[in-house]
């Protein structure tokens, strides 16, 4: 597995093919990570609480009026499933984020997105997480949510201590022009398990677009067994 590099190529991404589902700004390099912790929610209109790992909670609002807590969001993917065989799903009380080393590629970083069952039973976990930046002490939503990349795959029986994660691929935001980009610093990512309504936080510094760019600033995979080798 590469490590991240410190200077991402810059290259022109082409424009044309363009989806109409939901795009989201994207970072740049320099920036920090922390892992979330065990079992903290975002919703919105928190106030800050420690992650642990020296990490600390943005409350998540939305550019728009935020949900009541609780409620479904367009950000929470349905990503299938509910009880199977008397397995629940994996929530975020269950859950431990953590983000892989990464690498980078024609202007894009690749990096593993971990989930860690830290409970003491078995949860199972199918389809794809939400995914977005988010900034500044309120947690401000920065751009769009993640697209969607490929197929959803099968479902993961998470044992207690295992893992699973997903690739997130972000898109060098000096590819695109600063007009329509809107350049925003962004404090890390929010992040829903597959059919939850209940987020996540993260911390990674970096740089994302609240603008419209032209092409899809962040992506993400179906979520896969193991860590992942991004």
């Amino acid at each position: 597995m590469m490590t991240r590099k410190t200077v991402v190529a810059r290259v022109a991404l082409c424009a044309t093919g363009v989806a109409a589902a939901l795009v989201l700004a994207a970072c740049g390099g320099g920036r920090t990570t922390a892992s979330g912790s065990a079992g903290t929610a975002a919703p919105a209109g928190t106030s800050g609480s420690d992650l642990g790992g020296g990490s600390t909670f943005i409350p998540v609002t939305s550019t728009t009026a935020p949900p009541a807590a609780g409620t479904t969001t367009t950000a929470a993917p349905a990503g299938g499933g509910g009880e199977t065989g008397g397995t629940a799903e994996c929530k975020p009380a269950n859950l431990k984020l953590s983000l892989g080393s990464g690498d980078a590629a024609a202007g894009h970083i690749y990096q593993a997105l971990r989930f860690t069952n830290v409970s003491k039973v078995n949860c199972v976990i199918v389809g794809f997480p939400g995914l977005s930046y988010v900034t500044g002490d309120s947690g401000t939503q920065v751009g769009r949510p993640a697209e969607r990349d490929g197929a959803i795959g099968a479902q993961i029986t998470l044992h207690p201590g295992q893992v699973a994660s997903t690739v997130v691929t972000e898109t060098d935001i000096d590819v695109f022009d600063a007009s329509a980009c809107k350049p925003t610093a962004t404090r890390g990512f929010r992040v829903y398990p597959p059919d939850s309504t209940a987020s996540m936080f993260i911390a990674q510094t970096g740089r994302g677009c609240a603008g419209n760019p032209p092409s899809a600033q962040l992506r993400v995979q179906t979520i896969k067994p193991g860590p992942g080798n991004a």
